[in-house]
């Protein structure tokens, strides 16, 4: 007689970073479902007949890291880096026995990150340098964090309703003739010298989200390069420390940087991300 085999349960921890929330996986295990876990996330990711979520995370082994992070858009396509997803992960990581320092891999790339009580810190090795883009009249820039984005500023977005933020960012995001592989839109506005207001379009996703980890990373540096850029003046040149508050729908997040200005050029490093990583709930779904 032969053995029935039913259908694999799945546990899964539900977390968020300033309303930016996952469904987190342990795919440690070797036969792990990752492919049909991808064909199955735009009906996980469902906020109203699945678990809800911007995206599926998983955890997976690494021959030279604590671990790999693996993520998945909403509707199920890779989606490389992610900050507020990076952060979330680190603290699962942490919560299932791993250290509270940790390095883990995206991709080629390798990134630290620190587990703190009410926060967790995320290093990220990237040099971005913006690139000045006039798109339709208005003044952006292109910076890649991990993966890419637009930002504009200004302080009209101030009183912008969603719905046009939904139209625009979502026009931009599928400008195909200017980003053949999409990109996130950041409209940001600024609240003091070291604090600016931020909403994002984000591509996979395909909506407006509470909160985006790389797109706060991006208008930061978006924010200095503008005021500090060579020519801007009363700037001398020389390496600055910065600390940029990011108010998002769902919550605060600081991105902190060095930034070294020459006559010729500026220079963004020791980029990190800060922010919380909230545990909502333990569940378990059935494939």
């Amino acid at each position: 007689m032969s053995q029935h085999i039913g259908p694999a349960s799945v546990d899964f921890v539900k977390m968020h970073g300033a309303g930016n929330d996952f469904i987190v996986l342990d795919a440690r295990n070797s036969d792990f479902p990752f492919e049909e876990i991808r064909r199955r996330t735009p009906e996980l990711c469902h906020r109203r007949t699945g678990i809800g979520a911007d995206g599926v995370l998983m955890l997976g082994n690494s021959v030279d890291s604590d671990f790999t992070m693996h993520y998945l858009n909403a509707d199920g396509s890779e989606a490389g880096m992610c900050g507020n997803g990076s952060r979330c992960l680190a603290r699962f990581a942490k919560d299932i026995g791993l250290s509270d320092k940790l390095v883990f891999s995206v991709g080629k790339q390798r990134y630290e990150a620190e587990v703190h009580k009410n926060y967790v810190s995320i290093r990220f090795p990237v040099k971005p340098v913006p690139v000045k883009k006039n798109i339709d009249g208005t003044k952006w820039l292109v910076i890649y964090t991990g993966t890419e984005h637009v930002v504009s500023i200004e302080p009209r977005y101030l009183k912008t309703s969603e719905t046009i933020f939904r139209k625009i960012g979502r026009d931009i995001r599928n400008r195909i003739d200017l980003f053949p592989a999409g990109t996130n839109v950041n409209f940001a506005s600024i609240l003091n010298q070291n604090s600016l207001k931020l909403v994002t379009y984000e591509r996979g996703v395909e909506d407006l989200t509470l909160a985006c980890g790389t797109g706060a990373i991006a208008t930061a540096i978006a924010h200095i390069f503008i005021n500090s850029s060579p020519g801007t003046p009363d700037e001398k040149s020389g390496t600055r420390e910065h600390y940029i508050q990011i108010e998002c729908p769902g919550g605060p997040l600081e991105v902190s940087f060095v930034h070294t200005r020459s006559e010729y050029e500026s220079v963004f490093d020791n980029i990190v991300l800060h922010g919380p990583a909230v545990t909502v709930y333990h569940g378990r779904f059935t494939l």
